[in-house]
């Protein structure tokens, strides 16, 4: 746990002092909220079944951006071998990046929902809503964290990350986008099945990237 929060620590003071990242995605997420809004013709009735769909698309990309830097920044640094020459444990590295991507993910959503309440009026203060994200960007941050560190390595790593990762991040988008369709009023009841899917693919993965972080970091 010491390992994971002094990376975290050391990645969000390195994004605190340069701004890039999180003004990227803020932009990013206001920019697809705007085309949304002036490109298509959404009635107020439409708004709950196209609004997650909007927020799941916007994650997914900022996801990718997020991660993706997670180590490559190390690597363009010339900072990745120095870290690994260290002591610590190869899964509080990882765990540490994918903290940093966790919140980055959710200040992005935060802007998302923001934006949706405003565009589209639709209802955004639900806590299954929170709960659905949380554990989206969870396991969405840990499985891309894990490719990153795999792909850093590698030239074409910004097209080699969204082929490795996408797939996995399929049944998180999709158990994701049934809870958040129903917190905004898409129709349906509430059900604890989404959320229970949500967490046992948080757990799948990240059993496996504690399994695989020491061979993957290594190599």
């Amino acid at each position: 746990m010491r390992v994971a929060c002094a990376v975290a620590i050391k990645d969000l003071r390195s994004e605190w002092r340069a701004g890039e990242l999180i003004f990227s995605l803020a932009q990013f997420a206001l920019l697809g909220l705007l085309i949304a809004n002036f490109a298509f013709d959404i009635t107020p009735t439409d708004t709950p079944q196209i609004a997650p769909g909007l927020l799941w698309l916007v994650a997914a990309f900022a996801g990718l951006v997020t991660v993706g830097r997670s180590f490559g920044n190390e690597r363009d640094q010339a900072s990745l071998e120095s870290m690994l020459l260290t002591p610590a444990s190869r899964l509080g590295i990882l765990a540490g990046k994918a903290a940093v991507a966790v919140i980055m993910l959710s200040v992005c959503e935060v802007v998302v929902v923001a934006g949706l309440a405003f565009f589209f009026q639709v209802p955004v203060g639900s806590g299954s809503l929170i709960a659905a994200l949380f554990l989206a960007n969870l396991g969405m941050a840990m499985v891309g964290t894990l490719f990153s560190a795999l792909a850093a390595q590698i030239r074409s790593r910004e097209l080699l990350l969204p082929i490795l990762a996408f797939p996995l991040w399929i049944p998180l988008v999709v158990a994701g986008g049934r809870a958040v369709q129903v917190a905004m009023g898409g129709g349906g009841t509430f059900s604890w099945t989404p959320l229970a899917l949500l967490l046992d693919f948080d757990i799948l993965f990240t059993v496996a990237a504690a399994l695989t972080a020491r061979f993957v970091l290594d190599d």
